[in-house]
């Protein structure tokens, strides 16, 4: 039996299925309003607003009202869908009829690769009238009003059913507080934080407008947890009200020297802080892992492994910020949040990688292995 998604690309992909009206497919008979000339005037809107985004212009009149600031998670997804070089091509689904005039569009985009068709992705789109016709921007907004929401110190968390006190509202004391010091440390200026907890990756991308994507399905990227609004929004698809990880990785872009962010030393950091990625697991369990790498593979040189980037692994985790999460460990360890911080800056490229560790742990090129040997408990 053929997919729903399949079926769906397929029927997108053949001509004779959708009909075309100035250069924007319908599906079947779709249809943007009941009234005609209000479905010219959406149709007229949505092809300047998807050439806008093709065109870059954050401050595009078709764009809602500072929507590509607070949503720019959504629109860069979008921009990159109508830039495709694949033969991508948006198709009307549906559309929502909602209050004061506006419409509630779902567009599908679809294509051939390989000679194949396929469906790239199902968007949302919120169409909210003006005098001159219509502005587009992500329903983020229609669709988190119903949920809850529990303000602890200059957080504000939003959230499907309650927090409990002895789970949920626990973690959210205990984000913000370490998100204060940490801020403090990573020398970022506090201000409120609106924190939207999705209990899914799923539910998360939904939200922004986003019914599906097939990057995402294989590839979380940074969907797991990232700030969006200008920095005065986190969000993340675990449940999590204490999403660490994705939070130190993303403030530090907000920082101080994020020119100068080595991603393999800021991902080690954000694990010291937060576990490590999707999995979670702490720094325990990952030098376990890596004892048992070595058991496997006695021969293995953590020097080489290191130099090979994401060509390395272990446990589906990437060799290389496993080994900064134990070196960045050791520094918080002996000389405090600063010295861990300097390693996470030491160059887009970690120019000055070898430079610090050296400097700060004594540790160079020759005894980097011996020194990972001994941050994972094995002495040899």
């Amino acid at each position: 039996m053929i997919r729903p998604l399949l079926a769906l690309a397929l029927a997108l992909s053949i001509t004779t299925r959708t009909e075309h009206v100035e250069g924007l497919q319908r599906n079947l008979d779709a249809t943007l309003s009941e009234d005609s000339a209000l479905d010219a005037a959406l149709e007229r809107g949505l092809l300047s607003f998807l050439q806008d985004v093709r065109s870059g212009r954050a401050d595009a009149p078709s764009f809602a009202e500072g929507d590509a600031e607070r949503h720019r998670f959504f629109h860069d997804a979008l921009r990159r869908l109508v830039r495709s070089d694949g033969g991508v091509q948006p198709t009307v689904l549906k559309s929502f009829p909602l209050e004061e005039g506006g419409a509630l569009v779902t567009l599908a985009f679809a294509g051939v690769r390989d000679e194949r068709p396929v469906l790239e992705a199902i968007v949302e789109l919120e169409a909210r009238p003006t005098d001159e016709g219509f502005r587009f921007g992500s329903p983020f907004e229609r669709h988190t009003s119903d949920m809850h929401r529990t303000v602890v110190g200059d957080v504000t968390f939003v959230h499907r059913g309650r927090l409990k006190p002895e789970s949920g509202l626990v973690d959210a004391r205990d984000f913000v507080t370490f998100r204060s010091a940490f801020g403090r440390d990573a020398g970022v200026e506090g201000g409120p934080l609106t924190y939207y907890r999705f209990r899914s990756l799923d539910a998360l991308l939904k939200a922004y407008g986003l019914v599906f994507d097939a990057r995402r399905c294989n590839s979380l990227r940074c969907d797991l947890g990232f700030l969006d609004a200008g920095g005065r929004r986190f969000v993340t698809g675990t449940g999590d009200a204490a999403r660490r990880f994705e939070y130190v990785r993303e403030i530090l872009r907000h920082a101080p020297g994020a020119d100068e962010l080595y991603t393999p030393a800021v991902v080690g950091l954000a694990t010291c802080y937060g576990g490590y990625g999707l999995s979670g697991d702490d720094l325990d369990e990952l030098r376990e892992q890596f004892r048992g790498w070595l058991e496997s593979e006695p021969d293995v040189d953590f020097l080489a492994e290191f130099r090979k980037g994401r060509a390395s692994s272990v446990h589906r985790h990437f060799s290389h910020f496993v080994m900064c999460a134990f070196l960045c460990d050791r520094l918080l360890q002996e000389h405090g949040v600063e010295a861990a911080l300097s390693l996470a800056r030491s160059g887009a490229n970690g120019e000055r990688f070898f430079d610090q560790i050296d400097e700060l742990l004594d540790v160079d090129e020759a005894t980097f292995h011996a020194t990972i040997l001994a941050l994972i408990g094995e002495r040899r």
